[in-house]
């Protein structure tokens, strides 16, 4: 999830106007003219993780939109419009360690659970907002999914699988075992491992396993939000490609 981290980072401080944090070493400063500011906020919008810039006191300067349809009442985090809740007490004594750790420039990563469900958190130091004055830091919000719709969609274009095909991956990437995807598919067993075997010729992968972890290595990349869903959210305040003052 680091190396998500430090991808966005960098795109978050510029937002934000926020320096260089200490624990940049080894980046390259290159040269080159900041790209506007609503293309960046297009670039956070397209990355499949929730992004939050916060302050110590969990009060949110941005909120992506992947973050604000996660972050939501019954969730482990509930992003209200201007702060950052956590529903567990144990949870939230953990993310304000986190967040006072980034204030001395130090990353952690933490998991986040209530009664439903349970989210990854890691948290950037950034800096000082040269907007607000605020030490602020990014947090990166683990996927949801192992393999995400969007991801096995774009894999069996790719690769030219088959709607059959594409099903019996899905469920591989859930976890279940040949026996399993028959039973859910009321299919026999051995038309299940003809369809493993075709994905794996198709894909060039040496085992099932192979072709699962080929899916989780895709890119990020967030799927498009509904019409619905940009209505609801901006009901409850929560812009997800907006800043909040």
């Amino acid at each position: 999830m680091f190396a998500v981290n430090s991808m966005v980072a960098g795109v978050a401080r510029a937002l934000l106007n926020v320096p260089g944090s200490p624990d940049d070493d080894g980046e390259v400063s290159l040269d080159i003219p900041p790209p506007p500011r609503h293309l960046l906020l297009s670039v956070l919008d397209e990355v499949n993780h929730g992004l939050l810039v916060v302050n110590e006191a969990a009060e949110v300067r941005y909120a992506n939109r992947v973050a604000a349809r996660d972050c939501v009442a019954g969730q482990p985090l509930h992003y209200d419009g201007r702060r950052l809740h956590v529903e567990s007490p144990h949870g939230r004594d953990e993310l304000q360690q986190a967040l006072a750790a980034a204030q001395r420039g130090r990353r952690s990563m933490l998991t986040v659970r209530c009664p439903r469900a349970s989210v990854c958190v890691g948290v950037v130091p950034m800096g000082s907002s040269s907007d607000s004055g605020d030490v602020v830091a990014l947090l990166v919000l683990g996927k949801r999914l192992e393999c995400e719709p969007l991801n096995l969609q774009f894999f069996a274009q790719m690769y030219r699988l088959t709607m059959a095909e594409s099903s019996v991956l899905a469920c591989l990437c859930e976890g279940l075992r040949p026996s399993q995807i028959a039973e859910r598919g009321c299919v026999a067993l051995s038309t299940v491992r003809t369809q493993i075997d075709s994905i794996r010729q198709k894909t060039g992968a040496p085992s099932a396993n192979d072709v699962v972890r080929m899916v989780q290595m895709l890119p990020p990349v967030a799927s498009t939000v509904s019409s619905s869903t940009s209505s609801s959210t901006a009901a409850r305040g929560q812009i997800g490609n907006r800043f909040v003052n």
